[in-house]
């Protein structure tokens, strides 16, 4: 009867260790102050939650609901950490819900489902195309089926003008390393599963990239890229890129889009090319090591393996890992970024309704 007892204790005490790793609960008008990592825009906390749940150091979060009223900064989501990974103040605050990341909850799937429609908001920018539909439904469903639209934003029929109008959306949200740069002894690289929902049944086609050539112009986005053939996979996947140039001293991508004649001009150490979305999806982000490339930051955790391949296969086999650089001395250190897809901009605005994808759900 003794040993049953302590059997018992034990059993709620490892439970308890449990839940007070794993916090599900939002925490409505609540504000953790300071510790800011990073601020992104979000239209509700769910959202949020699920950003800190994929940043690679965010532990808690406070987001300013519709109904913030001390600035003009509704919609914005602020990530937070601590080492403790508690926030050290905790604040009763009107238009704030705060809460925290669920990377300790190893029981709960990671939902990425964002199946609310928000009345009323508007989810500017990031256009690709528009088109006319009957109904928010009807724009939502347009963008559940265009694999390239991540969110929409539909005028309903009160709206002063562009009356049952439906704008499909798009923002990157491929996992790809925010920096990069060249360091002797180091090798980076992606997971092999990254790619996996960008591959295609379509016929493979040749593509050429074009030596000393600048397309000038028409940037919507710079992207810090290891080689112009990652450059023109990143390009193939962005719905709005119709060509692209490669900087390869700066080892920048320029993803640029126009509907106007395209210049050009000679410039050494500059390659540009076209995407071939018609084509099978490049595996440039799967194949390809990176011999003297750093991959700097985001590091999620890090372990000690024997060669940079064990090291690439540490990253391939955690679901969490999207990149990874590994070290001549045996550290090998994998990366996350947020992936979930975060608007440019979020208003409050009568007779708009937004919302995202339902590929997730």
């Amino acid at each position: 009867m003794k040993m049953t007892r302590v059997l018992l204790c034990l059993v709620l005490l490892w439970g308890a260790s449990l839940s007070e790793g794993c916090d599900l609960e939002l925490q409505k008008d609540v504000d953790f102050p300071g510790n800011d990592i990073l601020q992104i825009l979000s239209p509700d906390a769910l959202h949020c939650q699920l950003a800190c749940t994929q940043h690679h150091s965010c532990l808690f979060f406070s987001f300013l609901r519709s109904d913030w009223t001390q600035n003009n900064d509704q919609f914005y989501c602020y990530l937070k950490h601590t080492d403790s990974g508690k926030p050290p103040t905790i604040n009763n605050r009107k238009g704030i819900t705060s809460g925290y990341s669920l990377k300790t909850c190893k029981d709960r799937k990671r939902q990425t489902c964002l199946s609310a429609v928000y009345n009323d908001v508007d989810f500017w920018g990031d256009n690709y195309t528009s088109l006319y539909v009957a109904d928010y439904e009807d724009c939502q469903m347009a963008c559940t089926k265009d694999l390239g639209c991540q969110f929409f934003a539909f005028a309903n029929q009160y709206f002063p003008q562009y009356r049952n109008r439906c704008w499909l959306k798009h923002t990157r949200v491929f996992p790809s390393p925010p920096k990069v740069q060249r360091s002797n002894g180091l090798t980076s690289g992606f997971s092999h599963t990254i790619c996996t929902s960008n591959s295609t049944d379509r016929n493979n086609c040749r593509y050429k990239l074009q030596n000393n050539t600048n397309f000038p112009g028409y940037d919507f986005e710079e992207v810090a890229s290891p080689s112009p053939e990652y450059c023109h996979f990143l390009c193939t996947i962005h719905p709005r890129c119709t060509f692209y140039s490669y900087g390869r001293d700066a080892m920048v991508c320029y993803l640029k889009n126009t509907k106007e004649e395209r210049s050009y001009t000679s410039e050494e150490g500059v390659i540009s090319g076209y995407p071939t979305r018609f084509c099978e999806s490049s595996d440039e982000c799967v194949r390809t090591s990176y011999e003297n490339i750093d991959f700097p930051g985001f590091d999620r955790r890090s372990i000690h393996v024997n060669n940079a391949q064990s090291c690439q296969e540490a990253c391939t086999s955690d679901p969490n890992c999207h990149f990874y650089t590994y070290t001549y001395r045996g550290d090998c250190y994998l990366k996350q970024v947020i992936t979930v897809p975060v608007p440019s901009k979020v208003d409050i605005r009568k007779n708009m309704v937004s919302g995202f994808h339902l590929r997730d759900c």
